[in-house]
C-alpha cells in the first residue's frame, strides 16, 4: 500500500479492509516521514504496533 491510501484509509469513517500478515488491522496513525502506521488487530485487540506502510494489504 502507499502512504496516500493508507492516510485516505485512516480517515475514511467506513471501515475498510486492510491486512498485515494475513490478519485484519485497522490503521490507527500514518506517519509519512517514517513511512510507518500504527495499527491494531482488529479482532478487539487493543494493542497497537507500528508496521511499514508497504506491508499493509488492502483487499477489494
Amino acid at each position: 500500500m502507499n502512504i496516500m491510501r493508507a492516510k485516505e484509509i485512516k480517515d475514511d469513517p467506513v471501515m475498510q479492509e486492510v491486512k498485515y500478515k494475513d490478519k485484519f488491522v485497522y490503521i490507527d496513525d500514518v506517519d509519512e516521514d517514517t513511512q510507518r502506521a500504527t495499527v491494531h488487530f482488529t479482532n478487539k485487540s487493543e494493542e497497537k504496533f507500528e508496521v511499514a506502510v508497504q506491508d499493509l494489504v488492502e483487499l477489494d
